[in-house]
């Protein structure tokens, strides 16, 4: 990111059409979603940040492009070659049960984006908070040193500090391609999870370059990611790693789309393969698996396959992925719960304007993950940065549904999501104590079999103990600044974790005050163990 300032002092300032991308906010992309899921048009709705120049505009009445407070509107226009506006967070709530009962979120910061030229667009944003955490919450980021997407979390008695920061520098070159360099997070998937690449995690360096041809979007993503295990939050001993990604997005037609992934993950910090950031894996039209195998590494591979269609005449869309580590079938047959069979499935429909009512979007969605999924034999080269993973949010191992309901109109905004996961918790930890459930352990720490080697069979979703959580998010909230997602907002958490043998943890939280959501919040977190 050193060559920001460079760029800011050479491109000429000039009033053009906006490149760039949206942020990646449900709540300020939510009614592009919608747009971009409509069964007239070939679209690519399946990769976010959206580019901007994919979204047409949008109707008046579903997202206001002035704001509540005209200062606020002068400073976020987006037909301002330079616009921008504060990122405040200030709640207050109570949780009952919990020896802090009360709890805040104070949160400051500033974004800011710049139309440079009709072909450079510059965004940048930054927030830092203070805060006390309901228990479910501050548990994970005791476990993990990280408070979820939102950067590392630095304790001051029972309130917890951290920062976060995004930047990215976007170029269209020519007709076809954009050229991204940033810090930040991205999401391939048409689901409330995703599979493949969610925004979950903390965000992390990138280069991305997207090519659009004909009904055909291919997107290459290379990042530098940090392994935090064992630092005890101190930067200078993090870890790093490589990722490099592809995303092939076919539009067969207006109500049919494949999506095929592949990814890849390496550390450069292995004696025996001290190579860095590896040039074989820059080839922007090969599958790596091949390569993986013809380089005689060890890197951790996956890959995956995506089917969506549109139905009926409204934005209604049955979508799905399939995410592949390692497979055989005939152990899939026999059902002998082999620890190599690593899938995951995700099955969905969502519905925008949903039985005719306007703004209405309903969803419901299963996700299933075999153990062992984004896992390693070496533990560096999990799918995972800053302490979490880079797809679902619950790793690997688990079950889950999903209900989302939403509603908008003008500037109102509810919404309200379930969701009911069956998981499998360890009963101790150390070596060979895994049962596949915690992606940050190595696959050589499974459970001991005989005689005396860790077992290769017998690995389900649920064991050694079981572990139940449900949790309900309602929100209730009224857009100040639609740009930036500021709002005034109502919300309630209600959450239950019960695991066989373990006292049952409940959760009421309510909090009001006044939220920033130019990124995605994410409530729904658990310790794996």
């Amino acid at each position: 990111m050193r060559i920001l300032p460079a760029l800011l002092v050479l491109l000429p300032v000039a009033v053009f059409a906006q490149q760039g991308f949206l942020p990646l906010s449900t709540v300020v992309d939510g009614p592009a979603t919608k747009q971009l899921r409509s069964p007239f048009a070939y679209t690519h709705s399946d990769l976010r940040p959206y580019l901007r120049e994919d979204v047409r505009l949008l109707p008046e009445d579903s997202l206001r492009k002035a704001a509540a407070i005209p200062f606020l509107g002068r400073w976020a226009d987006p037909d301002h070659t330079l616009h921008g506006g504060p990122l405040v967070d200030a709640l207050g709530g109570f949780s009952a049960g919990e020896t802090d009962a009360v709890k805040y979120r104070v949160g400051l910061g500033a974004w800011l984006e710049w139309n440079a030229s009709k072909r450079f667009t510059l965004q940048a944003d930054v927030q830092a908070w203070n805060e006390v955490l309901p228990n479910y919450v501050d548990s994970f980021a005791r476990a993990s040193d990280v408070l979820p997407a939102e950067g590392l979390a630095h304790r001051e008695g029972n309130a917890v500090q951290h920062l976060d920061w995004n930047g990215s520098i976007d170029y269209k070159a020519g007709k076809y391609f954009h050229l991204t360099l940033g810090k930040g997070r991205n999401f391939i998937g048409e689901g409330y999870r995703s599979l493949f690449l969610s925004d979950e995690a903390y965000g992390y360096p990138y280069f991305k370059i997207t090519t659009t041809a004909w009904h055909i979007r291919y997107q290459n993503l290379f990042a530098l990611m940090d392994d935090i295990q064992g630092a005890a939050g101190d930067p200078a001993h993090f870890a790093k790693k490589f990722t490099s990604m592809h995303y092939l997005s076919w539009a067969v037609s207006k109500r049919v789309n494949i999506g095929v992934f592949e990814a890849i993950v390496w550390q450069d910090n292995d004696p025996k393969y001290p190579r860095g950031f590896d040039l074989a894996y820059v080839n922007p039209v090969i599958f790596y698996r091949p390569v993986e195998f013809g380089l005689g590494s060890p890197d951790n591979a996956l890959l995956g396959l995506a089917l969506n269609v549109k139905v009926g005449k409204s934005s209604t869309m049955l979508y799905s992925q399939l995410i592949l580590d390692e497979f055989l079938l005939a152990n899939v047959r026999v059902g002998n719960g082999w620890y190599g069979n690593k899938q995951g499935l995700q099955l969905g429909v969502v519905a925008h304007d949903a039985f005719c009512k306007k703004g209405l979007m309903l969803r419901g969605e299963v996700d299933y993950v075999r153990p062992f999924l984004y896992s390693h034999i070496d533990p560096r080269q999990n799918y995972a940065h800053y302490g979490q993973a880079l797809a679902h949010p619950y790793g690997s191992g688990f079950l889950e549904g999903i209900a989302q309901g939403e509603w908008r109109s003008g500037r109102w905004l509810l919404s309200n999501t379930f969701s009911y996961a069956v998981m499998g918790r360890d009963s101790t930890t150390g070596p060979n104590s895994s049962f596949g459930n915690n992606i940050f352990l190595s696959e050589r720490d499974r459970v001991l079999g005989n005689p005396g080697k860790p077992s290769d069979f017998g690995y389900y979703i649920g064991q050694p103990l079981r572990e139940t959580v449900v949790q309900n998010e309602l929100s209730a909230g009224w857009l100040l600044e639609p740009q930036s997602g500021l709002m005034l907002e109502l919300a309630w958490t209600f959450r239950t974790d019960h695991t066989d043998g373990m006292p049952q943890l409940n959760t009421n939280y309510i909090r009001a005050g006044i939220s920033s959501n130019l990124h995605g919040r994410h409530a729904m977190q658990v310790v794996r163990e």
